[in-house]
C-alpha cells in the first residue's frame, strides 16, 4: 500500500505557527519577564486589555503574530509589532530585554544567551548562559574585589587628606606667626652689610691716591700695547682709504666696469657716514665739556685715570677695526668681481693691496689674526691688613644677609604654596589631597605623556611640549579634570587635556588619545574615585536586585544589536 502525505495548506501552517508561538513556560506568555507577568492575566471572560488601555482583545490573541495594540504590548514574544520588548530569561546568567523586532530575525543576539529569541527553527542558537554567566560572575567578582580594595584605599586617602590639610593649616599659622621675626632678621643683616660697605668705601676714599698709582702701574703695559694697536689700526685704515681714493679718482672710466663702479659708490657712502659720525662725536663732546665746566667744585676728571684711558683706547681701536672691515670688504668684492680683461692700473694696484692684506686680517672676527681684543682687568686687591679685615667683614655680613634673605624668601614661597593648596578642591572627602604633586607617565611608540595632578601635563619626545595646566573639575562627581592653556598648535587651538578617572587599586595612567586636534584624553585609574562601600560589606551586600540588572523596556533602547 502506498502511503501518501498530503501537503498542509498555508492557512494550516500559519495556525500551527501560532500554536508554537503561544507556547509558554507555565502561565507567562513568551517574551514576558516574571516581574511583568501580573500584567498578562486575562479577566473572567478570557479578555485582556492592552497595556496602554487603548483596546481589549481576547487573551488568546496575545502572541498570535498579529499586532492588535497600538503600543505593541500584545506581541511581547513575536516581531509582529516590532515596537515592544522581548524578555530573555537567560537561566544561569541574568535576564535581558531586546527589541521585539529582533525576534526570529535569523540572528543569535548576544543579549539572549539562551537562544530564546530564535524559536521558529530557521536558525539554531546555542544556550551558553552557563558559560556566559560564569564569566560574568567571575568579572563581577573581580570588579567587586577592586572596588572593595579601592574603597579601603579611598577611605585611607580621605583620612590622610584631612590630616594633610590640618597639618598644612598648622604649618601656615606657625609660618605667619614668625613672619615678623624673619623680616627683622633680614633687615638687621641688611643694615650690617650696608655698614660694612660704608666702612670699606671710606677706607677706599682715604687710600684713593695710592690705589690710583697702583692701578696706573698695573695698567701701564696694557696702555702701551693698546696705543700700539691703535696706531697700527689707524695706519692700516689710512692705507686702505687711500687705496680706494686712488681707485675712485684714477680708474679708467671708459671701461665701465660694474664691479669698480659699485666699489666707488660704496666708498662714497662710507665717507659720508664717517663725516656724519664725526659731526655727532664733536657735538656730544661739546655737550659733555659744557656740563663738566658748569659743575662747581668738581673733583679730578675721571677720564684722565689709567682705567678710563684704557677703555677709551679699546673703544677707539674697535671703531677703527670696524672701518677697516668695511674698507676691506669693498676692495675684496671688487677683487673677486672686476673684469680681468681690463688692464686698469688703479684697479690692479688695489687688488695687489688686498692680496697682501688678507693674510693678516680675520674678516669674521674683524681683527688682525695675531691679536685678541684686550679687556680692562679687575683692580688688584689691596693686601694691607686693614683692607683684608674690611673685606672679611663684608664677606661675613653678605653671607649672613644671603642666609636670612633666603630663609625669608623660602618661608614666603611656602606660605603662598600652602594657601594655594588649602584653597584647592580635593573632593568631598579630601581624597585627592593624597595625590597632589603626584605625577604619572604613559609611553606610546612615539611620545611619553606625563601629568601631575593639579599641576601640568606634557608631551615629551625630542623636546617637551606643554599640554596645559590644571584648570578645574568638570561636573560634580569628581572624576574629570580639565587642563588648559597649553602650547598653541600650528594653525590650531591651544593644547588641552581632559583627564578621566576610574576606579583602580593603584594610581596608573592607562591610556592617552587625541580625539580632536590638540585636545588630549588621558585616562587614569585611582582608588580616589572608587565607590565608598559600607564597613560591613558581606556577601549579602553584593546581591543586585533583578530590576537593577535588567531595567526593562525603558533600558532596552541602549542595547546594541549584534547583527550590526
Amino acid at each position: 500500500m502506498i502511503t501518501r502525505f498530503a501537503r498542509l495548506p498555508l492557512v494550516a501552517t500559519l495556525a500551527l505557527s501560532v500554536v508554537i508561538t503561544k507556547a509558554v513556560e507555565g502561565s507567562v506568555p513568551r517574551g514576558v519577564s516574571p516581574s511583568s507577568a501580573h500584567l498578562y492575566v486575562p479577566d473572567k471572560a478570557s479578555q485582556w486589555r492592552c497595556l496602554d488601555g487603548s483596546k481589549t482583545i481576547p487573551f488568546s490573541a496575545v502572541n498570535d503574530d498579529y499586532c492588535d495594540c497600538k503600543d505593541g504590548s500584545d506581541e511581547p514574544g513575536t516581531s509582529a509589532c516590532g515596537t515592544g520588548f522581548f524578555y530573555c530569561a537567560n537561566v544561569g546568567h541574568v535576564g535581558s530585554y531586546i527589541k521585539s523586532s529582533r525576534v526570529n530575525d535569523g540572528v543569535c543576539d548576544a543579549e539572549c544567551c539562551d537562544g530564546s529569541d530564535e524559536f521558529d527553527g530557521q536558525i539554531q542558537c546555542p544556550n551558553n548562559c552557563e558559560e556566559v554567566g560564569a564569566k560574568s560572575r567571575e568579572e563581577q567578582a573581580r570588579i567587586k574585589a577592586i572596588e572593595e580594595e579601592g574603597s579601603r584605599l579611598r577611605k585611607e586617602y580621605a583620612h590622610n587628606g584631612k590630616e594633610t590639610k590640618a597639618r598644612l593649616q598648622k604649618e601656615l599659622e606657625e609660618l605667619k606667626a614668625t613672619t615678623g621675626q624673619r623680616e627683622k632678621a633680614t633687615q638687621d643683616a641688611r643694615d650690617k652689610l650696608d655698614e660694612a660697605n660704608e666702612k670699606q668705601e671710606k677706607y677706599r676714599e682715604s687710600t684713593k691716591g695710592d690705589r690710583e698709582a697702583a692701578r696706573k702701574i698695573q695698567l701701564e703695559p696694557l696702555l702701551q700695547e693698546q696705543r700700539r694697536r691703535l696706531k697700527v689700526a689707524r695706519e692700516t685704515e689710512n692705507h686702505l682709504f687711500k687705496t680706494l681714493q686712488n681707485v675712485k679718482h684714477n680708474h679708467n672710466k671708459n671701461y665701465h666696469d660694474l664691479a669698480v663702479k659699485n666699489t666707488v659708490s660704496g666708498f662714497d657712502e662710507f665717507v659720508s657716514r664717517q663725516k656724519e659720525d664725526e659731526s655727532k662725536d664733536e657735538q656730544e663732546a661739546g655737550d659733555e665739556a659744557g656740563e663738566e665746566a658748569g659743575e662747581e667744585g668738581a673733583e679730578e676728571d675721571d677720564t684722565s685715570s689709567a682705567e678710563s684711558q684704557l677703555e677709551t683706547l679699546i673703544s677707539d681701536t674697535t671703531i677703527v677695526l670696524r672701518d677697516i672691515s668695511s674698507l676691506y670688504e669693498l676692495l675684496d668684492v671688487m677683487r673677486r668681481e672686476y673684469n680681468t680683461e681690463y688692464n686698469d692700473e688703479a684697479v690692479l694696484a688695489a687688488v695687489k693691496v688686498v692680496e697682501g692684506f688678507e693674510d693678516k686680517w680675520d674678516k669674521y672676527r674683524q681683527e688682525f689674526k695675531d691679536e685678541t681684543r684686550q679687556t680692562v682687568p679687575d683692580e688688584e686687591m689691596d693686601s694691607t691688613p686693614e683692607a683684608q679685615k674690611l673685606k672679611e667683614e663684608i664677606d661675613l655680613a653678605q653671607a649672613e644677609y644671603d642666609a636670612t634673605s633666603d630663609e625669608e624668601s623660602t618661608a614666603n614661597d611656602r606660605i603662598q604654596d600652602i594657601n594655594k593648596k588649602l584653597e584647592m578642591d580635593f573632593g568631598p572627602g579630601e581624597e585627592f589631597a593624597q595625590l597632589i604633586d603626584e605625577c604619572f607617565e604613559f609611553k606610546d611608540i612615539e611620545y611619553t605623556y606625563s601629568i601631575c595632578l593639579f599641576g601640568e601635563a606634557h608631551q615629551k619626545s625630542h623636546y617637551t611640549t606643554d599640554l596645559g595646566k590644571f584648570s578645574s573639575w568638570e561636573g560634580s562627581d569628581y572624576t574629570v579634570q580639565s587642563y588648559t592653556g597649553g602650547t598653541k598648535c600650528w594653525n590650531g587651538p591651544e593644547r588641552s587635556v581632559r583627564l578621566e578617572m576610574s576606579c583602580g587599586t593603584k594610581n596608573e595612567l592607562v591610556s592617552v588619545a587625541e580625539p580632536a586636534k590638540c585636545e588630549y584624553l588621558f585616562k587614569l585609574q585611582t582608588p580616589a574615585v572608587c565607590p565608598v562601600l559600607p564597613e560591613n560589606n558581606g556577601p549579602e551586600a553584593a546581591v543586585v536586585p533583578e530590576d537593577a540588572v535588567s531595567k526593562g523596556p525603558e533600558g532596552a533602547e541602549g542595547i546594541k544589536h549584534d547583527e550590526l
